[in-house]
């Protein structure tokens, strides 16, 4: 399935800037229809289920993935999608149900309200923006395959990129709570950009392959309160 090429500018372009409660009571009936993402009356279930409607509404308006245009995403349209997802700007929530589009290969939910993110089934990821949201932690360990990397304003405190080998270019700027990034993945070479050096005002620690390496890139820039190391662990206090 092609992916127009005005979706995968806009969030090229959006990834390369350098700038920094509902009701919850549901029938018995309606829960066993929830956890089984069951709704037989459109299309062909099962059904991928969502938390926030923004983000459903969005996918469903893009007729790329909601191929047969009904009111509900298919595990078989989430599934066969293999293009970009944009969201960025939308006032979501909750990216619940972003795991059934393991086949994307880019995705930009940057600028919403989102506090926890799982892209654990998303092995196929080779683009992804998500600052300027509140999450806390994340876990890109299973992403292998991501090349680029915007990760500025959040809450997080450590950032493990060592198993991330294809990383390119790597944006983090404005995360006030981030300690140590483990960039120590036997491929830094590979690495054009990494900027991490606008009010990162608590980083201490960049773990990496090469220090002189690192040091002398040109385009890695990182604050002057921070050091690079071999072992950031070795560095901390205490």
């Amino acid at each position: 399935m092609k992916t127009p090429k005005i979706v995968l500018l806009l969030f090229l372009t959006t990834l390369f800037t350098t700038s920094c409660s509902k009701d919850s009571t549901l029938t018995e009936i309606e829960q066993v229809e929830q956890s089984q993402h069951f709704n037989y009356t459109i299309g062909e279930g099962p059904f991928v289920y969502f938390d926030d409607i923004v983000f459903k509404e969005l996918l469903l308006n893009n007729f790329d993935i909601n191929t047969n245009k009904d009111n509900e995403i298919s595990f078989e349209e989430a599934t066969s999608f293999n293009g970009a997802i944009d969201v960025s700007f939308k006032n979501i929530e909750s990216l619940k149900g972003i795991e059934k589009f393991v086949n994307i290969t880019a995705l930009n939910c940057a600028n919403n309200n989102i506090d926890k993110l799982n892209f654990a089934a998303n092995t196929n990821l080779e683009f992804l923006s998500c600052g300027n949201n509140p999450f806390s932690e994340i876990n890109l360990k299973p992403n292998i395959k991501l090349k680029n990397l915007d990760i500025r304003t959040t809450s997080i405190s450590t950032l493990d990129l060592s198993e991330n080998i294809n990383l390119m270019s790597i944006r983090g700027m404005c995360n006030y709570n981030l300690k140590t990034v483990n960039l120590k993945n036997n491929n830094n070479t590979k690495i054009a950009v990494f900027f991490f050096g606008h009010s990162n005002f608590s980083l201490e620690c960049v773990q990496v392959d090469n220090i002189s390496y690192s040091n002398s890139a040109t385009n890695w820039i990182i604050p002057t309160t921070a050091a690079y190391s071999l072992n950031c662990f070795d560095e901390m206090p205490g």
